[in-house]
């Protein structure tokens, strides 16, 4: 099967794409600032918080499913520092044998 008929592959390459260029508009135009300040709202400390839980979980997905324990902790790090677009290139190279793996 081509990488262009696999359709979860095709979906999580546009998501990832699509998330990097939102974290781009983000640096580009966005006012550090205001954000941090922002963050007393407690609202936005919740949402931050649903974010951060979600780069854990999507680290122990990382972590459980390795071959490579020890390769894991980079990418690991990477998705805590950088975020979304690091488990989307993850997922976008191990899908293949993740569905091996589970099927």
């Amino acid at each position: 099967m081509s990488f262009f008929q696999d359709i979860p592959r095709v979906i999580t390459l546009i998501l990832s794409v699509v998330m990097v260029l939102i974290v781009a508009y983000g640096f580009a135009n966005g006012n550090l600032d205001a954000f941090l300040a922002a963050l007393r709202e407690p609202w936005n400390q919740v949402t931050l918080a649903d974010l951060y839980i979600s780069f854990w979980l999507m680290s122990v997905v990382m972590f459980v499913f390795s071959e490579n324990k020890l390769a894991s902790l980079p990418w690991i790090l990477a998705i805590n520092v950088i975020g979304s677009p690091i488990f989307g290139l993850w997922l976008l190279l191990n899908l293949p044998r993740l569905r091996k793996r589970m099927g």
